[in-house]
């Protein structure tokens, strides 16, 4: 299918070959032909499906025959979301006369004042708090918006901007066409949609299987090892580049920032305390190769685009399984080719356990030959060589020697060899898949609970039986009489 064949104007099928776009993606091949003929919509996809042309394409086709009002506000959880929903507008629109501008809390007040009152646009992506904030001060008014875009919706209501979005839905014309788009529905969604659109098309196009050409990998860790951990495997490369660690929360960021820092790596931090000037150029600078590594929050890097990142590292497992699918997604956008390792304490197995129920799949466990994880071998589920070479070493050492089957921790030729307390760790969790010679006629084999060996002489000696001892009852105690009391001496009778 081509764009020609969805029903867009020239100038926009025009403006998306000149973007180098070749083919709709599925969500745009669905969401399009609905939105054209002035359907509110609900579409339901994941991060990097193309959901940002899919309001973009048909919202400018509706805009072109008209006047040069405000007909269409697109709103985003985020400024950085914003700039490049912004970017895709401009480019979409180079063969047309719309007006495109932007708005959000990171740029001053009054030039963005200046643009909506001198210059005037048609289509507005912003942040709803700025937009609130610009209607209050009369810079603007929306008795002529005709569309409504909620992207990344989901985002929107877990930062918790939904009773921003309900005062913006009162301001709003009621016979305007709203467009929903997300990567996910929770409840609090699901309510604002009821409130907001009006008998919705549903484009259900989400899956919980990441992209096929993302390798993922498990690292299970101690928390205090993690950040030796993550250098070995960004060392094992030879060249750190373009990598993006996610943790959890906006401290955890800056601290692991400084670590990276100590060991020498280029490092910048992307958050929400982060100034735009800030945000901007960090991006820039890893996209130029100045930077080797970005560390994030989910909160922060929604709706971040960053072509060719080539690792994403979850240094915290993510605590809900559509997060993990989302960091994910960044890696490898967009040619979907990449790493996704993640750093797993013992602790984080819940949330583990989690998104392989949400995958539907186990992700590969990997434990690293040359690093001591000082884990004990019940801490350890599952282990796994990553590197393929070190695969196809193993293999033909296993057809060497069968010996060595099912001893999946055992270090290959020509690796570092491992430290004592790893050695000690693996022997014991291999001893009882060892093989164990026979017994000899006269040896008796005993075994101690949880199958570990006894070592026994080679002659049993006679074992002496100690005689039965009988129980010994007690007699019930019998009652003492009393003494009888003694008579009073008698007086001497005179």
């Amino acid at each position: 299918m081509m764009f020609n064949t969805l029903g867009l104007p020239a100038p926009l099928v025009q403006a998306v070959r000149a973007a180098g776009w070749s083919e709709p993606t599925a969500i745009q091949s669905k969401a399009i032909p609905v939105i054209l003929q002035g359907n509110d919509l609900i579409g339901n996809a994941p991060s990097g499906s193309g959901k940002t042309g899919a309001f973009l394409l048909p919202g400018f086709a509706r805009l072109l025959d008209g006047p040069q009002k405000l007909r269409a506000l697109v709103l985003t959880p985020t400024r950085e979301h914003a700039t490049q929903v912004e970017t895709h507008a401009r480019d979409f629109a180079r063969f047309t006369e719309l007006r495109v501008g932007i708005s959000h809390m990171g740029a001053p007040l009054v030039v963005q004042e200046k643009m909506l009152r001198d210059q005037g646009v048609d289509v507005l992506i912003a942040t709803v708090d700025r937009l609130l904030e610009l209607h209050e001060r009369k810079a603007m008014d929306f008795e002529d918006v005709e569309i409504l875009v909620l992207d990344e919706a989901d985002r929107m209501v877990d930062m918790g901007q939904a009773t921003d979005i309900r005062k913006l839905l009162k301001l709003l014309p009621e016979t305007r066409q709203t467009l929903l788009f997300s990567a996910s529905m929770p409840a609090e969604l699901n309510r604002l949609a009821k409130e907001a659109l009006i008998e919705p098309v549903r484009v259900d196009l989400t899956s919980p299987q990441p992209s096929t050409g993302i390798t993922h990998a498990i690292y299970q860790v101690p928390k205090h090892l993690k950040i030796q951990l993550l250098d070995r495997l960004l060392s094992r490369s030879g060249e750190v580049r373009s990598t993006i660690v996610f943790t959890r929360q906006r401290e955890g960021a800056d601290r692991l920032a400084r670590q990276l820092e100590r060991l020498k790596y280029a490092v910048a931090t992307l958050h929400e305390r982060k100034s735009q000037t800030e945000r901007e150029r960090a991006m820039e600078d890893l996209k130029r190769g100045r930077l080797q590594i970005v560390v994030t929050t989910d909160l922060a890097a929604r709706g971040l685009e960053l072509a060719g990142v080539a690792h994403v590292v979850n240094f915290d497992v993510p605590p809900t399984p559509e997060d993990y699918v989302h960091r994910i997604g960044r890696a490898g956008r967009p040619d979907a080719q990449g790493d996704a390792f993640t750093l797993m304490a013992p602790e984080e197995q819940r949330h583990l356990a989690a998104i392989e129920r949400f995958v539907g799949r186990a992700i590969p466990r990997v434990l690293l030959p040359d690093f001591d994880y000082l884990l004990k071998p019940s801490q350890i589920q599952q282990t796994a060589i990553y590197d393929d070479e070190r695969v196809r070493a193993r293999k033909a050492a296993l057809a060497k020697n069968p010996y060595l089957q099912g001893r999946q921790t055992m270090p290959l030729a020509g690796t570092p060899r491992p430290s004592a307390n790893t050695q000690r760790h693996r022997a014991a969790a291999s001893a009882s898949s060892r093989p164990k010679p026979a017994a000899s006629a006269p040896a008796v084999a005993r075994m101690k609970p949880k199958g570990i060996a006894v070592k026994v002489n080679p002659v049993a000696k006679p074992v002496v039986k100690p005689a039965p001892v009988k129980p010994v009852t007690k007699k019930a105690a019998v009652p003492k009489k009393p003494a009888p009391k003694k008579a009073p001496p008698a007086k001497n009778k005179k």
